[in-house]
């Protein structure tokens, strides 16, 4: 049973939930869909997209809790684009918009028993601040 997500509220941050099948009140299996809206051209002529805002900060939550807390392996890579879907990519305004997410995110994984964390452990036990008493055991 360890292979399914960890159950989450509802009323938390319900585009990141499951809302079907045997999963229905569990983490979202896959990132949930971003809608890209054309927002006009740039100097070279090129068509410029921006992500639909509440599309782009729902994908970017469940990407952050994904990593953390996810039993798929493949969700414990660094989520390095994760911010690809939050509208208005640069700056400040930008900074400010994460920093507010991360706070969602952090609402979220406290949410979750620290056991069930699976990529936050995983991480942990890389860097030896899981796992045995003395670190982690590095094969060469």
């Amino acid at each position: 049973m360890t292979d399914q997500m960890p159950k989450i509220d509802l009323e938390l941050v319900r585009g990141i939930v499951s809302t079907r099948g045997k999963n229905k009140g569990r983490l979202r299996a896959s990132k949930p869909q971003v809608d890209r809206l054309h927002v006009g051209q740039n100097e070279f002529g090129l068509d410029l997209y921006e992500p639909e805002e509440h599309q782009g900060k729902t994908a970017y939550i469940w990407r952050m809790v994904a990593f953390y807390v996810s039993p798929k392996r493949q969700h414990h890579c660094m989520p390095c684009t994760a911010d690809f879907d939050v509208p208005k990519r640069w700056g400040d305004a930008k900074r400010a918009r994460l920093a507010e997410l991360d706070k969602i995110v952090d609402v979220v994984v406290d949410s979750i028993k620290p056991e069930r964390r699976h990529g936050l452990n995983r991480w942990a036990q890389a860097y030896g601040l899981a796992g045995t008493p003395q670190g982690a055991i590095v094969y060469r």
